[in-house]
């Protein structure tokens, strides 16, 4: 659900409704990128508070099938109840192994939902899936078990599938186009927000509303950069209803909702808090084996065998300017952290290894 759809955040009119609503009640993020351009980067981004290593996401490599830090294994000690609740099967890009082994207590896919609304080739409709959310969420509650979720939707995804009757339909595009999948999408968003505030769980939940990456992204740029530009929202009792304008990248809307669940947290997650720090205003970004650290109007750029670059980046264009050497040696700092912390089993709840 790339910020181009979405009216709340400078996108289109009429697509995102619900999504626009619901922005005027919670803490909005209007200048949030993704890190990478699928979706188990977005996953390793908000479930683990990970930057994009080179190569494959960390939900498919074999380092961190266990002991990898997640906010199930964070939230655990403090009797927390985790779940990973999906419309598709979950063996797609490894992702229930990897919820597995990182501490997720239960794991729904399509093969656990009865009596549906819809289903495609991706599995169950959105709408499903948030309905069997909210049920999972109200039996915890009653039995007063605290939770943490992650729900993972699919509508708009192609072939751009959605039961009907349940939104009117975009003048002048296809009937199966993203557009209309992203409107239902919204409209699920929306059904969901309704069913909670109906429950007894909603007065005590903080909820997060992200995208896990744009929709299909590309140009002919080393980075198209306004690809990556994505919604996010944190509603909830007491969070504050504002527009934060910052630069931000997916880890520190991570960072930010664990600030708000009123817990003493220690954690690895490599974002900030926009309650913690004034210093955001950076997002890191990989595009197939190149990578972005943006901060402000200047991005440095470093792809494989090549010396790192530095741009301006106003209106939606990269403009080459003098190599800010501080930048671009930051950038390869992430990179290089991020690879380290993978290769030595460092991004965990463990103690690090004393060495000598």
């Amino acid at each position: 659900m790339g910020a181009q759809f979405v009216e709340a955040v400078g996108g289109e009119a009429g697509i995102t409704p619900k999504f626009n609503r619901l922005a005027t009640e919670g803490l909005l993020f209007t200048d949030l990128y993704s890190t990478g351009t699928r979706s188990v980067r977005g996953m390793e981004a908000m479930v683990s508070g990970f930057l994009p290593v080179p190569g494959e996401s960390v939900v498919k490599r074999i380092k961190s099938q266990r002991n990898f830090f997640t906010l199930a294994n964070l939230l655990k000690p403090f009797g927390y109840h985790s779940s990973f609740i999906y419309g598709g099967e979950k063996r797609f890009d490894n992702m229930g192994g990897w919820y597995v082994g990182n501490g997720f207590d239960l794991i729904i896919d399509q093969n656990d939902y009865e009596n549906t609304a819809f289903s495609g080739v991706w599995g169950v409709s959105d709408e499903d899936l948030m309905e069997r959310a909210n049920e999972e969420f109200s039996a915890l509650y009653e039995k007063k078990q605290p939770f943490v979720s992650v729900v993972f939707s699919t509508t708009n995804h192609t072939p751009y599938e959605f039961p009907e009757g349940r939104i009117e339909l975009i003048e002048g595009v296809a009937h199966n186009s993203v557009k209309n999948a992203i409107k239902f999408a919204d409209y699920a968003i929306g059904r969901f927000f309704e069913l909670a505030r109906a429950q007894n769980y909603y007065q005590d939940t903080i909820f997060v509303v992200v995208a896990d990456h744009n929709v299909r992204v590309y140009g002919d740029g080393l980075i198209p950069v306004h690809s990556y530009h994505i919604p996010a929202l944190i509603l909830g009792e007491g969070v504050p209803k504002q527009k934060y304008q910052g630069i931000v990248s997916q880890p520190d809307v991570l960072a930010t909702a664990l600030d708000l669940l009123g817990v003493d947290l220690r954690h690895p997650v490599l974002g900030k808090s926009i309650f913690a720090s004034s210093e955001n205003n950076l997002a890191f970004m990989q595009y197939y084996e190149t990578y972005g650290l943006r901060q402000g109007d200047r991005i440095a750029i470093l792809a494989p065998e090549k010396q790192a670059q530095t741009f301006s980046y106003e209106n939606k264009r990269l403009q080459p300017i003098d190599h800010d050497i501080e930048l671009e040696r930051d950038l390869l700092a992430f990179i290089n952290t991020a690879s380290y912390l993978y290769e030595n089993r460092l991004h965990s709840m463990a103690p690090p290894v004393q060495q000598r």
